[in-house]
Order: structure tokens, then sequence, then C-alpha cells
């Protein structure tokens, strides 16, 4: 009897000890370079969402991009058109892949380039890319 109850407790404490926020999926970006060149379509990334053991989960993704640690835009991700225009979250499910044009007005500026990925009940993971845009 005193054993079940000590396994008992050690159980809950090791629930509690989990991060609240931790997110129990990999999440990837992969990228061509850090400097894209403005202006142009050839800057493909590739998300993807798997288990931890390599299953596809379904996702959405958003863009957000930071000027020195600052938020300065978010962007909706749609993959059949390189200028974004979409208006809400991109729902996946494994991977997809995407072409970010970027403007000439971000020549120069060091950005940090980030996905923002979600998946229900498992949680959400930042996929922080530097980047300087240039000519």
């Amino acid at each position: 009897m005193r054993t079940r109850v000590i396994a008992v407790v050690l159980t809950a404490f090791a629930v509690a000890a989990a991060p609240a926020g931790a997110a129990t999926f990999r999440a990837t970006l992969h990228a061509p370079n850090h400097t894209p060149k403005a202006g142009t379509k050839t800057w493909i990334i590739r998300v993807t969402a798997t288990t931890p053991s390599g299953k596809p989960l379904r996702a959405t993704a958003v863009y957000q991009f930071f000027f020195r640690g600052r938020k300065v835009s978010t962007q909706y991700p749609n993959p059949f058109k390189p200028t974004g225009s979409g208006h809400h979250p991109w729902a996946f499910t494994g991977s997809y892949r995407d072409q970010i044009l970027w403007p000439k007005r971000a020549v120069g500026f060091p950005l940090t380039f980030r996905v923002v990925v979600k998946v229900a009940g498992r949680g959400t993971r930042n996929l922080d890319w530097k980047v300087t845009v240039h000519q």
C-alpha cells in the first residue's frame, strides 16, 4: 500500500515538472541561405511538423518578421501566391513549401524571419532564421 502511494505522488510530480508550454512535436524550417535577394521568387522554404517518431501532423503556420528584437510584421502564408495575400494561418499536414518574395525596402536590414507552427493539443514552435536581404 505504501509503495503504491509513493508511485502516484512521484508520477504526479513528474507531470507537474514538465514546462506548461512545451511542445510535443518536431518542427523544422529549411531555407536556402541567410541572404535572400529582393524582388525575386528564388527564396524557397520548407516547413515540417511531425511527431518525435516522424509521423506527419496537422498544423498551421504564420510568418513574423523581427527587426532588432521587435516584431515589425505578421504575414499569412499562401504557397500558391508568393506575395502572401492570405488572411489566416496556413493549414498543412506534415510539410509544405513556399516562395518568399522579399521587398526591396528590406535590403540591408538584419531581420529575423520566424515561422510560428502550431499543432492543436501539442503546442507551438517558433522557427527563427536570421536574414539580411540584398539587391
